[in-house]
């Protein structure tokens, strides 16, 4: 389809983008006879389409809290809280990712330039697409000795 390829290239924007916002939130995830697994327990605008992975994740440590509950090993209480902690401590970067990337603005000056940094670097790349898929957290892509080898593959100007 060149053709059309072509119209968008030389197409004029006349408004700027714009999303649907959606609340973003956690929640205490258990009380008394209940708990909360995915976008129950804590939701995040769908820009880095997490919710599946969420909710299995989720699923996972609830049921695994449910099961020291439930077998004597802890008390509901201190299963669920560890449930609750171990929960938030994993989302928690992917959120503030999310909740940013989800504003839809420009990214700062030093995000542009990694970006650029990442585009045509096939590792930097597929690092950067990990994240998104849940496989890579943003501390891990984020972080200052992987910034620096990625700025690194810059050539020289």
């Amino acid at each position: 389809m060149p053709e059309i390829a072509e119209r968008v290239r030389v197409a004029t924007r006349e408004e700027g983008f714009a999303g649907g916002s959606v609340p973003n939130y956690f929640r205490k995830p258990f009380g008394p006879g209940w708990a909360l697994v995915g976008d129950s327990g804590y939701n995040k605008d769908p820009i880095t389409a997490q919710g599946i992975s969420d909710a299995f994740r989720d699923a996972e440590l609830c049921s695994t809290a449910l099961d020291e509950a439930w077998t004597g090993r802890l008390s509901f209480e201190d299963a669920m809280s560890c449930y609750h902690r171990t929960r938030d401590a994993h989302v928690l970067p992917i959120y503030e990712f999310t909740t940013q990337l989800a504003t839809l603005e420009a990214p700062p000056p030093e995000m542009q330039r990694l970006l650029g940094a990442v585009y045509g670097n096939r590792d930097a790349m597929d690092s950067f697409a990990s994240v998104f898929a849940g496989t890579v957290s943003p501390v891990e892509f984020f972080d200052p000795d992987h910034i620096g080898r990625i700025m690194g593959a810059l050539p020289v100007a």
